[in-house]
């Protein structure tokens, strides 16, 4: 089997079957779709709905963790380990995929481009007004040796969802890096950091996927420069960073920051 999706979802029924159907959808044929799911109602008519498609498995799992971040980590292993597929396909139960999706990337592979691990850039979608923002976007900045120098080496990143990776990677990801040590970092922001130091970082793909803007995103209470938790999770992006990075180099100016207005804070 060439591809696996794993879904993971927890408390998003209004968006689970949206997410599925952009799976089932696809013109390419060898995938599974793993749904990891660990809602507190756990979506019986959905799963019933979908019984009758033998690529579909529905991992029924129990939060392990009070944060998001970890559980949402705990769900993408449980659905590797069962996967069978030789890229993943990762994908957040509110947002979904376009129906070419897999054509894009298994045409790519067909080119024997090197498809290590690849973020498509995703349509920001408002479930408010159900109307399409825009095309997210390389930021400029983040390839300047300046800003390099003096700010943070970490390259774009596009969302859980935008993710396709080599299972034997995800494999190592997982064994070598101890995910499950920071508090509040993503998947999105573990791989791509990760990635970016020891494999190639590729991002091929547009309209591929389509990003939810919606009240419960993961990243959202984050987003305030002005807030506790946002300074908290930089300087766990930092650490995490240095701890991946081996090599003595200046840490940067934003790093000295950071850390100065954490000890502020505390």
């Amino acid at each position: 089997m060439k591809f696996s999706i794993i879904i993971n979802t927890h408390n998003q029924e209004q968006y689970l079957k949206r997410a599925i159907n952009s799976c089932l959808i696809q013109k390419i044929k060898s995938y599974e779709i793993i749904v990891a799911d660990t809602s507190k109602k756990k979506n019986y008519e959905i799963r019933k709905k979908y019984k009758k498609y033998k690529k579909i498995k529905f991992l029924d799992l129990k939060a392990k963790y009070g944060l998001p971040e970890r559980n949402q980590l705990y769900k993408i292993l449980k659905g590797l380990r069962i996967s069978k597929g030789k890229y993943l396909l990762l994908l957040d139960g509110d947002d979904y995929f376009s129906r070419t999706k897999l054509s894009i990337i298994n045409n790519l592979l067909k080119k024997n481009i090197d498809f290590t691990f690849n973020q498509d850039r995703p349509i920001l979608f408002n479930e408010y007004n159900k109307e399409e923002i825009k095309i997210l976007k390389n930021k400029f900045y983040k390839n300047l040796k300046l800003f390099k120098f003096l700010v943070n080496k970490w390259p774009n990143v596009f969302g859980t969802s935008s993710i396709t990776i080599k299972k034997d990677i995800l494999n190592n990801f997982f064994k070598n890096v101890k995910p499950f040590k920071w508090k509040f970092l993503a998947i999105d922001i573990l791989l791509v950091i990760y990635c970016n130091l020891f494999y190639k970082i590729t991002n091929f793909g547009r309209n591929a996927t389509y990003k939810s803007i919606n009240k419960s995103n993961l990243g959202e209470k984050y987003m305030n420069c002005f807030s506790k938790k946002y300074w908290i999770r930089r300087s766990e992006q930092h650490e995490y960073y240095l701890s991946l990075n081996k090599k003595q180099e200046f840490k940067g100016f934003d790093y000295y920051l950071t850390k100065l207005l954490i000890h502020l804070i505390k």
